[in-house]
């Protein structure tokens, strides 16, 4: 971002040219010392304006390159939906991904001297020069893995944070990688599976006390609304009496093959098995649970699951009558770590909705 003066404000504004970007932060001959740099200008947008079709594109930028001797990727990104972008890009390349993607950003402009930009940038170039074969958040002092982070502050230095997971490294003098907790390079001794289109017409919606469900009907009911995310208050609790019950408005939606999901509306509310019978309502209705997932991980997840389901549906491989089922299968399942199966033994297992 730019500085200019607006009459007696300032406002921030793109680079007409974000290639000068090295430049800018005066760390040409540092980052020279820590790797060889080819920069490419591929989105010049606020973070605000990403929509899935961007997931795709830099996914598929990575995908050209993967081939051409390049040992890591970092991608430059504004905050207030990096984490929306780290997350699809983890689920596009899945866990067979050889190399290290870093996502990182900064909370202020390069011209502010004690700021992060500078420093954020030379630590996720050396990190993506790690023995690390996914995608991560290189932020502050912390690694993340891509798809468990979330925003948690819009000013200071340390703006992000995993909830249900530790983060998988430090920065230090060295980077401390967490043992046994990250997949490191390896040869592809397994084809990777690449999946990098996501699926439009998903609707969120964030409860409030007395929202009424039956205002809610047209949107479910429009043809473009393929899935609804709802962000429950705490640990998948809904509203389950009157007219401001749920229950109904989630048995319609699955009348209509229309998948309901239950995120949170705290960082990153456990929803294996609520124990409440507001939670266990919703899901004998026919919701979705989503685990520790963050709520980014858990749309973005939706979005990509919905592509492929749609894609299996029209190619004749799946019939039209199973793809709720299927999309219920799929968000059970741990792809690149996104949650912890119940079991906590981790891996691409499925997760039980009870």
């Amino acid at each position: 971002m730019i500085r200019e003066r607006r009459g007696k404000e300032y406002v921030l504004r793109l680079p007409e040219d974000p290639s000068g970007l090295l430049r800018r932060l005066g760390v040409e001959e540092e980052v020279r010392e820590l790797a060889e740099l080819d920069c490419v200008d591929l989105l010049n947008k606020d973070s605000a304006n990403m929509v899935p079709a961007d997931w795709t594109k830099m996914a598929q930028a990575i995908y050209r390159r993967l081939d051409q001797g390049y040992q890591g990727f970092v991608i430059t990104h504004g905050t207030d939906t990096l984490h929306f972008s780290a997350a699809a890009l983890a689920f596009a390349f899945g866990d067979r991904l050889h190399l290290p993607i870093v996502f990182t950003g900064a909370q202020t402009i390069p011209e502010v001297a004690h700021g992060d930009a500078r420093t954020n940038l030379l630590r996720a170039v050396k990190v993506a020069c790690e023995d690390l074969a996914e995608v991560v958040v290189a932020f502050g002092d912390h690694i993340f893995r891509g798809c468990r982070v979330w925003k948690k502050d819009a000013r200071r230095f340390d703006a992000f944070e995993s909830p249900a997971e530790c983060p998988v490294g430090s920065v230090t003098e060295e980077i401390q990688l967490a043992t046994g907790r990250v997949r490191t390079r390896r040869g592809r001794s397994e084809p990777l599976e690449f999946h990098p289109w996501f699926s439009d017409g998903l609707v969120r919606l964030a409860l409030i006390p007395g929202l009424e469900p039956e205002t809610l009907r047209p949107v479910l009911h429009s043809e473009r609304c393929k899935g609804v995310v709802l962000q429950s208050f705490g640990a998948g609790n809904l509203p389950n009496q009157g007219i401001y019950s749920f229950t109904g408005f989630i048995r319609e939606a699955v009348t209509l093959a229309k998948p309901v999901i239950i995120t949170s509306q705290l960082p990153a509310g456990s929803i294996l098995a609520s124990s409440y019978v507001p939670g266990r309502e919703a899901l004998a209705a026919g919701a979705i649970p989503t685990g520790d997932m963050t709520d980014a991980a858990a749309t973005t997840k939706l979005r990509w699951i919905l592509h492929q389901v749609q894609e299996a549906t029209d190619n004749g491989s799946l019939a039209p009558g199973d793809k709720l089922a299927r999309v219920r299968e799929m968000m059970g399942r741990v792809y690149v770590g996104e949650m912890t199966p119940t079991d906590g033994s981790g891996g691409n297992r499925r997760l039980d909705s009870g």
